[in-house]
């Protein structure tokens, strides 16, 4: 449901964005990028993969079955880590699938308005098709696992993880620009932007390739090693 729902939105914004193309001033005529437009949809997407990441932890702690696991396997590092792998590779596979059907629903309906179009043999698109899917699949799948050790609660985390996603990019407008340099642009959500070309060196917040990587790297290591931390010092 949440797949076809992220590729139909897609599909939805595609359609309105020809719709309204004449309409646009010059302003947002010449921002608009086929590639990155396609990602309006991602919403549902990551909404299904950090709900899939949350619930993999909290379930078994509503049930209880946390015992019983820990029982079978004393072992907590290796239980972390192995649903953490699952996990990381669960929100790749799911992400895989829904950005690539973004981008090919949308490209047929920007051609039948006339506007610019991508196509997957172009540099720019190949790259995106291959770097979008791993930043978003790791960054919400990881993240909010590594919440949901941390809070143990299905609700506290999901909303938490979402919170964390999308809240940054709503108020980024709203606050001074001191807080968008020092703060908001040293979260994750923010440095996988930049890496998707979705901030450009003009932004407050926008970080070079390389910054952006260390600052999505420290937050999902850091994440799972508190994580990590948590789990070894408190009873299931």
């Amino acid at each position: 449901m949440a797949i076809g729902l992220s590729i139909g939105f897609s599909a939805l914004i595609a359609l309105i964005t020809g719709l309204t193309f004449d309409a646009m001033s010059d302003g947002l005529r010449a921002e608009f990028d086929p590639i990155l437009t396609t990602l309006g949809g991602w919403i549902f997407g990551m909404v299904l993969v950090i709900t899939l990441a949350v619930t993999s932890v909290t379930s078994e702690y509503s049930s209880r079955l946390v015992r019983t696991t820990f029982i079978l396997n004393p072992n907590r590092n290796r239980v972390f880590a192995a649903k953490a792998i699952v996990i990381a590779l669960l929100g790749v596979a799911i992400s895989a699938i829904v950005i690539p059907g973004m981008f090919l629903i949308s490209q047929p309906i920007y051609h039948f308005y006339g506007l610019q179009t991508a196509s997957v043999t172009d540099h720019d698109a190949a790259r995106y098709l291959i770097i979008a899917p791993l930043l978003e699949g790791l960054n919400h799948a990881l993240i909010p696992f590594a919440f949901a050790w941390l809070l143990r609660s299905t609700a506290s985390a999901i909303t938490a993880s979402i919170g964390f996603s999308v809240l940054p990019w709503m108020i980024t407008p709203m606050v001074p620009l001191w807080v968008q340099e020092n703060v908001l642009r040293y979260l994750p959500d923010n440095a996988k932007d930049c890496l998707l070309g979705q901030l450009g060196p003009g932004a407050p917040t926008y970080l070079g390739d390389t910054a952006a990587i260390v600052v999505m790297a420290v937050w999902i290591v850091g994440a799972l090693t508190a994580a990590v931390f948590v789990l070894n010092r408190r009873d299931v």
